[in-house]
């Protein structure tokens, strides 16, 4: 291979990325946040069942409305007649606790909602930050695909040309040219992953807009943030939105359940009127109504509101193990990658660089041939994306245990830091 060809084939290498991978303007993870928390669907209804439940709470607590009849009865009989007019008022008056119970049952149901959508706000806002760093992964890993796919393009032109001139064998050249299908395949798909991951991200952050994609921003090099062990050492899933939900629903089923047996006492009516006949006789009058439990004494109700709080009271405790696995899992997913990357990422750039010098000088001194040349630029861009791929699962593995923690300012915050991977 003559010195044109390997400039050609390093220029191919350090080449940024075209300018296709580049015309779309890039949004942070700060706008993409708020762009989330305005249009984001899941979040919409998960406010529109906490307005629900507080409408719901406040008519919970309201006292029945009483009944107003007026009525007027003409008799005749030949040429007799007679007439009677009367004006009812009547009030229904509940069992003493009934309203209580129906108020406390709805209370803690708005409660309940309110917390599932600060739970579901902190899920969604993580779901954000996930598909945002794997669209910037995908972004990454194709325009790496793309310099290489590339540079064995620069290769099999040269490798042709010198197979004609018989300083290549037949052998390098069909390799070459496999390897080159191999990439070309790999930059399809890479390109493809990438179309996928900024669809998912726009329709997170922005469904209802024209823009069927979003392309993010490109990650920093190196993680802004560590956790402080203190922070892991504290962790408890107390706080978790989860919990005061599922805390919330518990009391909602026993207030519902004391609702169940207070609906056993039938309510009292209390009506009130005035009453005219047309023979001149006149007066109030009054009376009382209340329906006899001899058919239904609401059994069934009462044992189905028992069930719920049986149910209620497992799912609190199925609810707390899981938080805390959640807790440990995370917890334990950050600490291994943030080791892994204290291990591979320190030296990984230098170490991917040498490979590459080393394969120029032997090659120069006629010590390697081409195809060995292009398998060293190969492991240099194999070592850049499993470099991106750490530190991309790093980023989302913070993020997973900042939402397992309820986040860090609920426990202590995050410690800026430029010493992280």
């Amino acid at each position: 291979m003559n010195q044109s060809a390997i400039v050609l084939v390093l220029a191919a290498l350090a080449a940024p990325p075209s300018l296709a991978a580049q015309e779309a303007p890039g949004i942070t993870l700060e706008e993409a946040l708020r762009l989330f928390a305005v249009n984001n669907l899941d979040l919409r209804m998960a406010r529109a069942r906490a307005v629900e439940a507080a409408g719901l709470a406040r008519q919970a607590a309201a006292f029945p409305n009483p009944t107003v009849a007026v009525t007027h009865e003409p008799l005749s009989v030949a040429r007799r007649s007679y007439q009677e007019s009367y004006l009812n008022v009547s009030q229904r008056v509940e069992v003493p606790g009934k309203r209580g119970a129906r108020a406390d049952a709805a209370d803690h149901a708005r409660t309940a909602a309110i917390a599932q959508l600060q739970a579901d706000s902190t899920r969604l806002a993580f779901e954000v930050k996930r598909a945002f760093v794997e669209a910037a992964l995908a972004a990454e890993r194709a325009g790496v695909t793309e310099r290489v796919t590339e540079v064995f393009r620069v290769a099999s032109t040269s490798a042709s040309t010198r197979h004609r001139e018989g300083d290549v064998s037949l052998y390098d050249l069909r390799r070459i040219g496999l390897e080159r299908a191999r990439y070309e395949n790999l930059e399809a798909d890479a390109a493809l992953s990438t179309g996928v991951a900024e669809r998912a991200l726009a329709l997170l952050v922005a469904p209802e807009q024209d823009a069927p994609r979003l392309v993010p921003e490109a990650l920093p090099a190196r993680f802004p943030l560590t956790v402080e062990p203190r922070v892991l050492a504290g962790a408890t899933a107390e706080r978790r939105s989860e919990l005061v939900a599922a805390r919330a629903e518990l009391e909602a089923a026993r207030a519902e359940a004391r609702f169940a047996r207070a609906d056993r006492f039938p309510d009292l009516t209390a009506v009130g009127g005035y009453k005219r006949q047309s023979d001149g006789l006149h007066g109030a009058f009054l009376g009382l109504s209340i329906s006899l439990p001899l058919f239904d004494r609401n059994g069934g109700a009462v044992a189905a509101a028992d069930a719920r709080v049986r149910a209620a009271e497992e799912r609190l405790v199925l609810t707390r193990r899981q938080l805390d696995n959640d807790l440990l899992r995370t917890a334990d997913a950050y600490r291994s990658l943030l080791l892994r990357a204290d291990l591979l990422l320190a030296d990984v750039d230098e170490e991917a660089s040498d490979v590459l010098a080393i394969a120029r000088v032997a090659y120069d001194a006629g010590e390697m041939e081409l195809v060995e040349l292009l398998d060293a630029a190969e492991a240099l861009w194999d070592a850049r994306l499993a470099e991106a791929r750490l530190r991309a699962e790093l980023r989302i593995a913070y993020y997973d245990l900042e939402r397992a923690l309820g986040g860090f300012d609920a426990v202590a915050p995050a410690r800026a830091t430029e010493e992280g991977p």
